[in-house]
């Protein structure tokens, strides 16, 4: 049994030996490639294979089931992702994508998750922005399809001017300058606001939970991982890529939320069984991977900043092999046992 494994990068990464590893355990190959090793007219692809410790480019047919990252969906693929769509079981097809203003009106309507919903409005206008600042007084401005806390920013107002906190760095605009920021930065560029939610360390840095949850070898969620992570010195969201860093929830809780910690952590891991099956009923279609991305106001009350449907795996690489490997058999044997 073979089965694919694509990405963008041209050398295979970390996750893929760990997996293709682990793969040989269960009785599989993996193929490592990229859209590009595709060859609609043969039906083949040319990737690679992790034979005695080495990978080594072999050619073989597309194989019946590929774990394909989001990011190969692009424009300039479409032809091919178009063709193993009908050709083969990938593990996510990208059908009924889910924009994180959407997910949120969604959860909205569904009592068992209202309470996580962190209110939400598209932008079309400057005024947009000007009546949900009167509203909320300090909100979030983000991309729709943004990642990694890319064009991120939080606004406020204080005696008329507008303060705009990106990253580490803070700035005082006027009303004009704040206005040609706008036709710069966010107009045209697809953002929503969202009500800025203050979840921050005892020392003001600004902190989530991801939880990182995989399908199993039963084809049910699992955890990967809990971590917090925390964005040091930053103005806006934890981004460690930006600079800062992880740690296990259980120490960090204790530290910031003292006695409370406990009840966090228990509502912390529900969302785990709970809050993906959920995701994957509104996308209507299989999902293999989800980064959730919860804050914790000084309450301990928890908020969804948002969903990735293609988390990072740097933290996470043997736990999330291990339980792909597992999922990757059960597809095999289950899913694709005829072909």
């Amino acid at each position: 049994m073979i089965v694919g494994f694509m990405t963008n990068f041209k050398n295979p990464t970390e996750l893929a030996k760990l997996t293709a590893m682990l793969c040989k355990y269960q009785g599989m190959d993996l193929i490592y490639l990229r859209p590009r090793d595709i060859n609609i007219k043969s039906n083949t692809v040319k990737g690679k294979m992790f034979i005695n410790s080495t990978w080594v480019t072999v050619e073989v047919d597309i194989p019946p089931f590929i774990d394909i990252v989001p990011y190969c969906f692009k424009r300039k693929n479409r032809e091919i992702t178009n063709y193993l769509q009908k050709k083969t079981f990938l593990s996510d097809n990208r059908s009924n994508i889910l924009s994180k203003e959407k997910l949120q009106e969604k959860l909205l309507d569904d009592n068992e998750f209202a309470d996580l919903v962190i209110p939400t409005r598209r932008v079309q206008n400057f005024d947009d922005v000007q009546e949900f600042l009167n509203e909320y007084s300090r909100i979030v401005m983000k991309p729709i399809n943004g990642i990694r806390g890319r064009g991120v920013y939080v606004l406020n107002k204080e005696k008329g001017n507008y303060i705009l906190g990106y990253q580490t760095e803070k700035k005082t605009l006027s009303l004009k300058e704040f206005k040609n920021f706008f036709e710069e930065n966010v107009f045209d560029k697809k953002y929503i606001l969202q009500e800025y939610i203050s979840s921050k360390t005892l020392q003001g840095d600004p902190f989530d939970c991801r939880i990182h949850v995989e399908k199993d070898g039963k084809e049910k969620w699992a955890s990967a991982k809990n971590y917090i992570r925390i964005g040091i010195g930053q103005k806006v969201i934890s981004n460690v890529n930006q600079g800062g860093g992880i740690s296990d929830p259980e120490p960090f809780l204790k530290s910031n939320f003292g006695e409370g910690w406990e009840v966090i952590n228990e509502n912390l891991n529900k969302l785990v069984t709970t809050l993906p099956y959920k995701v994957e009923e509104l996308r209507g279609t299989h999902i293999m991977s989800l980064g959730m991305d919860i804050g914790i106001d000084k309450d301990g009350k928890l908020y969804l900043f948002e969903v990735n449907d293609g988390p990072a795996t740097a933290s996470v690489k043997s736990e999330v092999a291990m339980l792909r490997a597992d999922y990757y058999k059960y597809i095999m044997r289950n899913k694709l046992k005829d072909m």
